[in-house]
């Protein structure tokens, strides 16, 4: 359901970018001829966005047309003289492996114990010769003695100590994020001074030493004055980080009073230093003439990491 919803979210702005392709940065008012017969030329309609389950035949499309391979995540074009480009893919970057972590170092062996009790002593010296007793009368025979009892065993050595554990290796760093949408939460614009508006994060985390691009789109719909609606985007740090149409601004004119959307689009890459940073997006009404006529804002946004900044 997701994936669905990614695609009508992606057809639907580029919709957006081929009808208001006047002028970068610019939404444009443009009349739609009458169709007098069936059928699609080059003449009689702007161009569109086609898609299919497969690359585009030769015979699909107009030149100007988009084309959208839903299967394998590519887009083409715009047609040119008859011939479809080369595809470009739509999948976010692989993540690189993490490092291993470094083998812990081997314990020691424990000390063996000695048995003190199989040394000898050292003999005493030599006593001196005592003079001759004179003889003594003959003994009795003594009777024969018991056996002595076997002596105790000796107690076993203390075996030796366990070598320390080696450290846990450094986890591996994580892999890129890949596209990220997000829809803006929709908002008004209602004052009576010009150059007022709103702001608010479009993008409120981005990490530290990384490099992104982005696209954002918005829609602003009003009903009954014309008016111009200016907007702007920056990096909260004010770092110099950001490349993009950072600012783009158009007028609405409205006939008869009649509701008009108008679009406004921000495409570039970001630059994060070594502290994490957001930007901020800020939109303005700058002749003030929303007060008795509010300015509704709907929005999308992309953003992809593309790599670390070394």
């Amino acid at each position: 359901m997701k994936s669905q919803s990614f695609f009508i979210r992606l057809f639907s702005t580029l919709c957006a970018l081929t009808l208001f392709a006047v002028q970068p940065g610019f939404a444009a008012t443009k009349s739609v001829t009458k169709l007098k017969s069936a059928g699609r030329t080059a003449n009689s309609i702007p161009n569109t966005i086609l898609s299919g389950i497969s690359a585009p035949t030769k015979t699909i499309g107009i030149n100007g047309d988009f084309y959208i391979d839903t299967k394998n995540l590519n887009i083409y074009g715009p047609k040119s003289n008859n011939t479809w480009p080369a595809a470009i893919s739509l999948r976010g970057t692989a993540g690189t492996d993490g490092k291993a972590g470094t083998p812990g170092v081997a314990g020691t062996d424990g000390k063996t114990i000695t048995n003190a009790s199989s040394s000898s002593g050292t003999p005493g010296p030599t006593g001196a010769t005592g003079a001759t007793g004179s003889p003594g009368l003959a003994g009795a025979v003594g009777a024969a003695g018991s056996s002595g009892s076997a002596g105790p065993a000796g107690p076993p050595g203390p075996a030796g100590s366990t070598g320390n554990t080696g450290a846990t290796g450094a986890a591996g760093a994580s892999g890129s994020l890949g596209v990220r949408v997000s829809e803006l939460t929709p908002w008004t614009i209602s004052t009576g001074t010009a150059g007022t508006g709103s702001e608010f994060a479009a993008f409120p985390i981005l990490a530290a030493n990384k490099k992104y691009v982005f696209t954002i789109m918005i829609s602003a719909t009003r009903s009954g004055n014309p008016g111009e609606i200016k907007g702007t985007i920056v990096l909260n740090s004010g770092l110099s980080g950001l490349r993009s149409s950072s600012i783009t601004s158009y007028q609405t004119v409205n006939a008869a009073g009649s509701i008009i959307t108008s679009e406004i689009m921000f495409q570039g890459s970001i630059s994060v230093g070594v502290d994490a940073d957001s930007m901020t997006l800020a939109v303005v009404d700058t002749t003030g003439h929303s007060s008795s006529d509010e300015i509704s804002f709907t929005g999308i946004t992309w953003l992809t990491e593309v790599g670390s900044i070394t």
